[in-house]
């Protein structure tokens, strides 16, 4: 019985260790509290990425992976298509970065919205994007270089969630839900409909539309061998969805990327409202295969001496 409780334990120590890349090596960290070793390209000068916001201002709570301090209510905010009503897209990235091999790239993500605009107005809404990715070559402004996910902000699209591999747009079956619509119940069954915040003054309005990460915090989640990227969304509470499995041909190697962009030329009549929020950007390395085996390895001997 000892000897079985004490395989048992070194063997939980293992899987704790190696369950996933959040516990492997941190390879990069930013709060975004500063622009500051950023670059941004964009398609226009209609967008923009106000570092340091304290969205707290805007009724936001503490996103789920910050560590608290002063900048623990301090993310980035992101606007897009402005006042022109052209279509507008800019990505973020890290300067100097590159990352290869097996690693894990993680980010909190909110999204608002003029919830009158989009539920009572009849409207099909301003839609924007948000989103991210690995295998980022430097000098896109928009998706299409490496392995990216983007998400609507209020469902406005019967393509809320897409997918990309390099240049290729996964079509709606390779989606794990089989379809890119944030109204399948696959996604709208997880992301259930959100009302804003109290202080931004929409509470009058139904809740935000379901299916959509609207009114509420989520985990981004982009994991690649080198060859292969599984891309998941995580709740607070640490429930978690797949979203894709990116197998066709995609670059691994390269920096990050974090994407906002408004596709269509709908302008808002209520900026205030329409944006979005990135916080607790992190790479992280996954551990090698053979260290799991090694590991378990040890395990086994520690039993043997046992």
């Amino acid at each position: 019985m000892k000897r079985c409780l004490l395989f048992a334990t070194a063997a939980l120590g293992c899987g704790m260790l190696f369950s996933g890349a959040a516990q492997g090596a941190e390879l990069f960290r930013d709060e975004m509290a500063s622009g500051a070793g950023w670059g941004v390209n964009a398609n226009n000068a209609d967008s923009a990425a106000t570092f340091g916001y304290d969205y707290s201002a805007d009724g936001i709570p503490e996103a789920p992976n910050s560590r608290g301090g002063d900048t623990a209510t301090s993310g980035v905010k992101l606007e897009a298509n402005i006042s022109t009503g052209t279509l507008s897209v800019f990505t973020l990235y890290p300067t100097g970065q590159n990352f290869t091999g097996a690693y894990q790239l993680r980010f909190d993500v909110w999204t608002n919205y003029d919830v009158n605009e989009r539920v009572n107005g009849a409207s099909a809404g301003t839609t924007e994007f948000i989103g991210g990715g690995i295998g980022y070559n430097g000098t896109n402004a928009d998706v299409g270089s490496g392995a990216q996910i983007l998400a609507t902000n209020e469902g406005g699209s019967a393509s809320d969630w897409r997918a990309f591999a390099d240049t290729t747009f996964l079509a709606a079956t390779e989606m794990t839900a089989g379809t890119r619509n944030g109204e399948d119940a696959y996604y709208a069954d997880f992301l259930t409909g959100v009302a804003p915040p109290a202080s931004q003054s929409q509470v009058a309005f139904p809740p935000g539309i379901a299916g959509t990460p609207g009114f509420q915090w989520v985990t981004f989640e982009v994991t690649t061998d080198g060859s292969v990227a599984d891309i998941w969304i995580e709740k607070p509470s640490g429930d978690r969805l797949q979203i894709v499995t990116i197998d066709e041909p995609f670059s691994s190697d390269g920096n990050i990327s974090l994407v906002y962009a408004d596709f269509f030329t709908s302008v808002t009549s209520r900026p205030d409202l329409t944006f979005g929020v990135i916080d607790n950007v992190e790479v992280s390395q996954i551990p090698e295969p053979t260290a799991i085996a090694l590991c378990l390895l040890g395990a086994g001997v520690m039993l043997r001496r046992r």
